[in-house]
């Protein structure tokens, strides 16, 4: 029993790592995202990227046919 104790503690202790470096993954994201000068490249990316939506979804609610998504994206993705 206090095997399984330990490990559940030890799992309870990776599991809270893995979401630290996660969260501070999301903040690195975010904050390169804000470097960006054009707010519609941000909402872009943020949408993608943080919101984790597919190209269709991003053209629908950026009011974008999808060719035009990718070409955002690309410039984007070279500022």
């Amino acid at each position: 029993m206090a095997d399984s104790v330990a490990k559940i503690v030890d799992l309870q202790v990776e599991i809270k790592q893995d979401i630290d470096e996660l969260v501070d993954l999301k903040r690195d994201i975010t904050q390169c995202i804000k470097t960006i000068g054009n707010t519609e490249l941000q909402t872009l990316l943020e949408l993608r990227y943080l919101c984790l939506k597919i190209w269709e979804q991003i053209a629908a609610v950026m009011d974008y046919k999808i060719r035009h998504i990718y070409r955002l994206h690309n410039d984007a993705v070279e500022n």
